[in-house]
């Protein structure tokens, strides 16, 4: 595998393990308060799931000569795409969502790993293959809201 794929899940791993680490000291009954900007840290969970999820897919058919795409994501609109993802998990358990995430974070570095056939060119910075793969940057964001809020709540 080219190094920089391996940087990529590298990088994705350790993105990852910070995420888990935030997350991990919550208390169970203020998980599912929706206090972050209107949602729970099980939401966020859900939201970074369903994304690594579609560029999952989407490296899926890049891989495959295919024109990427994410699945169920229309015209652009984020907010519809995350509104149907909380609700679809609205009932799963705080371990389904781990384990959705967990998933998710599988097939993601699989997909990952399936762009060694694709020409070096296609993973550089700023080109389609890196953006799908570099899932470390969307679970900052993330981190960096979870802390922000347990630090205002002394969590």
């Amino acid at each position: 595998m080219p190094d920089v794929l391996d940087e990529i899940v590298e990088e994705n791993a350790r993105a990852r393990a910070e995420l888990l680490e935030a997350v991990d000291a919550i208390p169970a009954a203020v998980r599912l308060e929706p206090s972050i900007d209107g949602w729970s840290v099980k939401d966020i969970l859900v939201n970074i799931a369903a994304w690594q999820d579609g560029y999952a897919h989407a490296l899926e058919l890049m891989a495959r000569g295919e024109r990427p795409k994410v699945p169920d994501y229309e015209d652009d609109d984020i907010d519809a795409f995350n509104a149907r993802r909380q609700q679809e998990s609205a009932s799963d358990s705080w371990e389904q969502t781990l384990g959705r995430l967990r998933a998710a974070r599988e097939r993601h570095e699989a997909a990952v790993r399936g762009l060694l056939a694709l020409d070096p060119e296609r993973y550089a910075k700023g080109k389609t293959a890196r953006r799908l793969a570099d899932a470390a940057d969307h679970d900052r964001e993330h981190i960096e809201q979870i802390a922000a809020w347990r630090r205002s709540r002394g969590v």
